[in-house]
């Protein structure tokens, strides 16, 4: 094991941790979560105003023609093609799978609910301490979230932090962000990125990054923000 002993060392690795924990199954750090394209590649994802897809509907349609769906993913798919949406039940349903392999696999991760109704992981026991450590912490997250939380955890997301199915996550962002009064419509998805990107934290920032309102808009655009 390589022990991350020196500060730098030691603050990339709870960064790294930190990113880990914000999107399950997905491992992110200061980016989207992983979702289909439509077709656009890297550069058109990202231009102003790109979507995912042109509807959640689209969305479930792409989904349901893998032939690699657990009948779990498949059943709560067919549901939300028929009602237009992913319930909050099947989202619970899929958490909870999502919970309990990674406690099997000796992992306590302690969660929150946020005011959008997404949940937010806050914590691990034990808390990953090593780069061999995250990277086993990584696998049983990646293993865990197949077949059962990674698409519809995703999906669910969407619905709720991501309801125009914009592709840029900082765009995302700030529309939510503008909607809860945190910041003038003068603000952009690229003044976001510069600032998260800086550093690394939510120093800059023209509101409190660790306010359920912020965190909410954060967890729905599939960004971790490091706020220690």
């Amino acid at each position: 094991m390589t022990i991350a002993s020196s500060p730098n060392a030691r603050h990339g690795l709870l960064r790294k941790t930190a990113a880990l924990l914000s999107c399950m199954g997905l491992l992110v750090s200061l980016t989207a979560c992983s979702m289909p394209r439509n077709g656009n590649d890297a550069g058109d994802s990202q231009s102003s105003g790109a979507k995912i897809a042109p509807s959640m509907s689209a969305l479930f349609d792409q989904y349901l023609a893998k032939d690699t769906l657990s009948q779990f993913e498949r059943d709560v798919l067919q549901r939300a093609k028929k009602t237009g949406k992913i319930s909050a039940e099947d989202y619970e349903a899929a958490h909870d799978k999502q919970t309990a392999c990674m406690a099997e696999n000796g992992w306590q991760e302690q969660a929150r609910k946020l005011s959008n109704g997404l949940y937010q992981t806050t914590g691990v026991t034990p808390v990953p301490s090593t780069d061999a450590e995250v990277n086993k912490y990584m696998e049983a997250s990646n293993t865990c979230s197949e077949g059962a939380s990674k698409i519809i955890e995703s999906l669910y997301q969407l619905q709720r932090g991501n309801p125009g199915l914009l592709a840029d996550p900082y765009e995302t962002a700030v529309e939510c962000l503008k909607k809860s009064s945190l910041v003038d419509d003068a603000y952009t998805g690229r003044k976001l990125e510069n600032v998260l990107n800086g550093d690394g934290s939510s120093k800059g920032l023209p509101f409190d990054a660790s306010s359920d309102a912020a965190q909410s808009c954060f967890t729905g655009a599939g960004l971790a923000v490091n706020i220690g």
